[in-house]
């Protein structure tokens, strides 16, 4: 067992009540930020040192705000111009919403308050407004437990990033997650079998069958249409996140209990590699894979549970014993012709990810209970 050190950072946002001192300071600094864009598009530059040193002293010459916000908008500055060439559009990009970040030198947090330096010794002290959820962190801070890092301002928010170090030992046993379009299943070397039915799926159909209905009285009334839009849009959001929220946090207590590290796939850029037609674009969009996965790991981490990717490739093709392609042998079964091993796809996929780290493989007990969890309904529905 070794120990590994890292710290886990989480944003929190806080209301807060808008003031005309604040929405001056986020408008000059979107001011800050387009001076540097224009200046690093001019000159080509991507160095940090470099578009610091050439615009410090035209910045002092325009703005007399303290000199940490000439840092924080070149760092801005860089950043949308890096995404702006990932992106491969033509021209320069441009700041347009009101927004700020504040290292830890240009603000003091209090718990209840912030105090914004503007100037040398001059301070903005913004009152904020919370919850139950935003009260544990402070708590936490208050005892010691939780620093706080660079925050975010915009027009309505502070996002404050509280971070904390945790310990992620190297655990004798790892758990598979395999996320699906219908459900999440989870395989454990021990072995346990959980197993989650969600509905992400049909909350996004039930959506999609409303914006189209929404669509077809845009040509009559195009701004009631667009309002409906935003609304229904923010409610599928709303939904969604929150079945991910409670998803991930019963697979991160059940792994936290029996102490298990976590596995999951590397699914980036499948979006991409995947044939894609209307149907196929739907079914996608359907998909949470990358938001869930971000909820299941941020919060193993804050748990102390080391979190780690592998390779999706042939994990619910291939068989976990002896390596040969799998072929369908009834609902959701799939049984390898070569050495006879069947099982659930879910959990063949689950095994494999636990083969690919060199995890222990409970095939017989993994067979006994996905068959048990299956007929009994004992998995987990969130």
């Amino acid at each position: 067992m070794y120990t590994l050190l890292v710290e886990v950072y989480l944003g929190v946002p806080f209301g807060y009540e808008p003031n005309a001192e604040l929405k001056k300071l986020l408008e000059d600094f979107r001011d800050m930020v387009n001076f540097c864009i224009d200046y690093a598009y001019k000159r080509r530059i991507t160095s940090y040192a470099k578009l610091r040193g050439g615009v410090y002293e035209e910045w002092k010459r325009r703005w007399d705000y303290s000199t940490h916000y000439c840092h924080s908008a070149c760092k801005i500055a860089l950043a949308m111009l890096k995404k702006h060439r990932k992106n491969k559009k033509e021209g320069k990009p441009e700041a347009r919403k009101l927004f700020m970040q504040l290292d830890p030198q240009l603000y003091r947090f209090y718990g209840d308050k912030i105090r914004i330096s503007v100037r040398p010794r001059q301070f903005l002290f913004i009152y904020l407004r919370f919850g139950e959820y935003q009260r544990k962190f402070i708590d936490a801070w208050r005892e010691g437990k939780l620093k706080t890092g660079e925050i975010t301002v915009n027009e309505d928010k502070i996002i404050i990033p509280f971070k904390r170090e945790v310990d992620l030992q190297n655990p004798s046993d790892w758990i598979a997650i395999d996320i699906n379009e219908s459900n999440v299943t989870a395989v454990s070397s021990n072995p346990h079998v959980l197993r989650i039915e969600h509905e992400l799926r049909t909350v996004h159909t039930t959506y999609f069958i409303i914006r189209r209905r929404i669509q077809k009285l845009a040509r009559y009334k195009p701004k009631t249409a667009e309002r409906l839009l935003r609304k229904y849009s923010d409610r599928e959001k709303n939904k969604t996140k929150d079945i991910c929220h409670k998803i991930s946090k019963l697979i991160v207590e059940f792994s936290k209990e029996y102490g298990f590290g976590i596995l999951m796939e590397d699914l980036k850029g499948i979006r991409k590699r995947i044939k894609r037609g209307r149907r196929m674009n739907r079914r996608l969009h359907s998909w949470n894979f990358r938001r869930l996965q971000f909820y299941i790991e941020y919060k193993a981490k804050l748990n102390g549970l080391p979190v780690e990717y592998v390779n999706p490739r042939g994990t619910s093709s291939l068989c976990p014993v002896c390596g040969g392609r799998l072929a369908p042998n009834g609902h959701r079964l799939l049984k390898c012709p070569r050495c006879g091993y069947e099982n659930d796809r879910d959990l063949i996929a689950g095994i494999n990810m636990l083969r690919m780290r060199g995890a222990p493989l409970p095939l017989k007990a993994i067979n006994e209970d996905s068959n048990r969890a299956i007929r009994d309904g004992t998995g987990s529905k969130c």
